[in-house]
């Protein structure tokens, strides 16, 4: 699937460079050579939604870092409510209890 992936997104710019050296004329301002330059960029965004679509390991690898960095950001989080309730910062605290599981706080 990946490599199906490679070939689709890489074939058009191939064989337009090819064409390109064999007339010796390379012309990077049409249109269809920037496309076929994007499409090859698009084949790395590509690759991640295939390995995410077939893959178990890859999916329990990212469900994992999903899972670590949400703990790691709500242990920030209550690291920072510790540190205000010692400083006995009432504003901070309220706006500490207005974040959510991302950590995304309210500023109003």
């Amino acid at each position: 699937m990946v490599c199906c992936g490679f070939v689709v997104c890489t074939t058009p710019c191939q064989i337009y460079l090819l064409s390109s050296y064999v007339t010796q004329s390379v012309d990077n301002r049409n249109w269809f050579y920037q496309f076929t330059v994007v499409l090859m960029d698009a084949n790395s965004c590509i690759n991640a939604f295939i390995y995410a679509a077939k893959y178990r390991e890859f999916q329990q690898g990212v469900r994992s870092l999903i899972a670590e960095l949400t703990k790691r950001l709500n242990e920030q989080l209550q690291r920072q409510v510790e540190i205000a309730v010692e400083m006995d910062d009432v504003d901070e605290l309220q706006r500490l209890q207005s974040c959510d599981v991302q950590g995304r706080c309210s500023t109003g």
